[in-house]
Order: C-alpha cells, then sequence, then structure tokens
C-alpha cells in the first residue's frame, strides 16, 4: 500500500474500526513512522494503549527512527515528560519498553503500510467490498439509530456520525494526516491535554464541565464513559427511565456535542469564548428549538423546559 492511504477518505477512524483492524504500519528504518500516532507496534498505535504517557509526553510527533537513536530502554534519553511521573506512571513506561525491546531498524529499508487481509498482493478496493459485504462486521450499522436523529438538523445528525466514527478534525486527527503540527495539538481548553474527540467532550476541564450542568438540569446521576459510542447509548438509555424519553436524552446529547464544538471552533478561529452558564443555556435553547420544530413542545413552553425538562417528558409531576 503507498503511504498516502491514511488520507483517503476513511481516514484514520478510531479504535474498533474495520480500517484500523485491516491495516498495519510495517517499519523498516522508522523515519517515516511515528512513535505514537501509527499503529506500528502491538494492536493499536502506542497513544490509544498508553493514553497517560501520551499525554504527558514533551514530543508527541516523534517518529521512530529518532525514539531508537537517543534510546528508548527504561532511563533513555527519548523519554522526555513534562512532569516528574508517578510510580504507576513509571510501571507504563516499563511496560512500553519492553515492547521494543527485540525491535531492530534496518536503515535502508523504507516504511511501509500492509493490508492484513491480503498481505501477498496487498490492498485493493474489490478486498475491501468483499470485506465489508461478507464479513460479520458491522461497523457502518452498528450505531446509525443512534446517530441519526428526526428530530435534530441533517448537517448535525452527519456531526454526530463523523463523531462517532473519529471523523472530525480535532487536533489529534489532523497530526494523525499530518495537516498540522505535533505542537499544536493542545486542548483549547487551556487544561494541557491532547485534543481528541473524547477528551474535549467529556474529560475537558472547561467543556466536560458542561455535561455535569446537563446531568443537574435533567436531574439524574450518571457516570461518564471515556468512550463516545459509549457515553451517547448510555446516556441515551438512560436506565430506570421509560422508553418514550429515550429520544428526549439523544436530543440533549446531540444539543450538547454540538454546542461544544461549536464553541470549541469558536475560540479557534474567532477568539470568542462563552462561560459555563452561557454554554449550559445554548445547550437548553439548541434541543427546545429542535424539538419545536417537530412539534414535540406544544404542551410547554421554553421556560418550562429550561427550568423542568423531566416534567416536560412526563417523567415526573
Amino acid at each position: 500500500m503507498e503511504d498516502d492511504v491514511r488520507y483517503t477518505e476513511w481516514g484514520w477512524i478510531g479504535e474498533g474500526s474495520w480500517f484500523e483492524e485491516t491495516v498495519r504500519r510495517v517499519v523498516g528504518g522508522g523515519s517515516s513512522t511515528y512513535f505514537c500516532l501509527d499503529n506500528w507496534v502491538g494492536d493499536t498505535p502506542l497513544c490509544v494503549r498508553f493514553p497517560r504517557l501520551y499525554d504527558l509526553a514533551e514530543n508527541k510527533g516523534v517518529m521512530v527512527r529518532e525514539m531508537d537513536r537517543r534510546g528508548w530502554v527504561v532511563g533513555g534519553d527519548a523519554w522526555e515528560w513534562r512532569r516528574c511521573l508517578l510510580a504507576w506512571e513509571e510501571e507504563s513506561v516499563t511496560e512500553c519498553s519492553s515492547l521494543l525491546c527485540n525491535i531492530v531498524l534496518q536503515d535502508h529499508v523504507l516504511d511501509r503500510w500492509r493490508w492484513v487481509m491480503d498481505p501477498i498482493n496487498g490492498y485493493c478496493v474489490k478486498g475491501v467490498y468483499q470485506y465489508l459485504t461478507l464479513s460479520d462486521t458491522s461497523l457502518e450499522r452498528g450505531f446509525s439509530y443512534v446517530a441519526w436523529l428526526k428530530q435534530v438538523s441533517l448537517k448535525v445528525s452527519i456531526f454526530v456520525w463523523r463523531l462517532l466514527r473519529n471523523r472530525l478534525p480535532t487536533k489529534d486527527n489532523l497530526i494523525r494526516r499530518r495537516a498540522r503540527h505535533h505542537d499544536g495539538i493542545f486542548c483549547i481548553g487551556g487544561c494541557g491535554c491532547s485534543e481528541t474527540a473524547s477528551h474535549l467532550l467529556f474529560r475537558c476541564d472547561i467543556f466536560g464541565s458542561v455535561w455535569h450542568g446537563v446531568y443537574q438540569w435533567l436531574q439524574v446521576l450518571f457516570i461518564s464513559p471515556d468512550f463516545v459510542c459509549e457515553h451517547l447509548i448510555q446516556f441515551g438509555h438512560m436506565a430506570g427511565l421509560p422508553r418514550f424519553t429515550h429520544s428526549f436524552f439523544r436530543v440533549n446529547w446531540h444539543a450538547c456535542v454540538w454546542t461544544v464544538w461549536k464553541e470549541r471552533n469558536n475560540r479557534i478561529f474567532k477568539n470568542k469564548a462563552l462561560d459555563l452558564v452561557q454554554l449550559l443555556d445554548k445547550v437548553k435553547f439548541v434541543s427546545f428549538t429542535w424539538l419545536r420544530a417537530n412539534r414535540l413542545t406544544s404542551a410547554f413552553s421554553y421556560n418550562e423546559w429550561w427550568r423542568h425538562s423531566l416534567i416536560c417528558m412526563s417523567v415526573r409531576e
């Protein structure tokens, strides 16, 4: 496979995706393979297997060749951190280093991509078609019912569909596609962590706090999963609440992620920022307007929705 396979319309579409499962990076000299971001050792990229180490790393865009040259053994010069590591983080470094102990680079061999489904003949469109149509994979169908909602606009459903497949232009994805320098990977929220979709939406000190306001507004207790798909499914099927409320909760979920994404873009491109209260009010307003457009809010006003959402959903009296 050619090196530009990572820039196809599929991109690098996240954990568990059919593309990631069937493509590997074969390292020769290591000069064109990202140490953290590319899937070159084991079954997943090192940034996915060791997310805390990736967040703490000084140089997130370093190549395999450079790491080997500087020494990736425990205590080697290749490991540079933004702060001193805790004991369990040191154990992660030892584990990561043990994965690399038997790797020997070949200076005059180019790095390349390998199509796992046919390593002899390589990638072909026919092979992809057969894999998607004849295998048991249900990737493209698995989460469609929660991504596409008739109550929200088409562009928002498309946005959520891309989010579930990690196809949004978050900073980590832009770096993987070499559209952005690795120094610009930090979250716009100012928390000092790398901007991934799950971090931006759920773990960021600024944007993640919006969800706590949503939970309080909806009067629900919710333990947030780390992954986007799990979060949507669990939030949309709130345990203990009637089935007819599921669509309401999914609308609110779509409104929240859409509001956070637009706020992220406003901060990057317009240098404008809303505070937490304003963001929460925007989530409430957006969800109400979507429901009103589908004639689902005729029984209550915006003020009632803003103050007593569960009553409006006929969950409580």
